[in-house]
């Protein structure tokens, strides 16, 4: 019963990294390879760098990406950090009307 008492704040320690740390960090890369997946021509993006652009195209493992006019790079689509959504689009969501009632 002694080596009970002794193991059960380690099983605790323990379970609480894979609460706190681990499936959290699950998820995050799981969004975020759902955000890569689903890219397409037209969405506007933030790079990993901090560079904003519009999808071009999209060939394979490597996006074309439109940086300014006339200027497009090619890119691997983990250097997405983000879709940039219209503000237009947030507007006309369900929820941007909840502040109003």
């Amino acid at each position: 019963m002694e080596s009970l008492s002794g193991l059960l704040p380690i099983v605790i320690i323990i379970a609480a990294f894979y609460f706190l740390f681990i499936r959290p960090s699950q998820a995050r890369k799981r969004a975020q390879s759902q955000m890569q997946n689903e890219l397409v021509a037209g969405v506007r993006i933030m790079t990993t760098a901090g560079l904003f652009g519009t999808i071009h195209s999209v060939e394979g493992e490597v996006i074309h990406v439109e940086i300014a006019p006339g200027v497009i790079v090619q890119m691997l689509p983990a250097a997405v950090a983000r879709v940039i959504v219209p503000e237009s689009a947030e507007a006309t969501s369900p929820d941007a009307h909840e502040d109003e009632l």
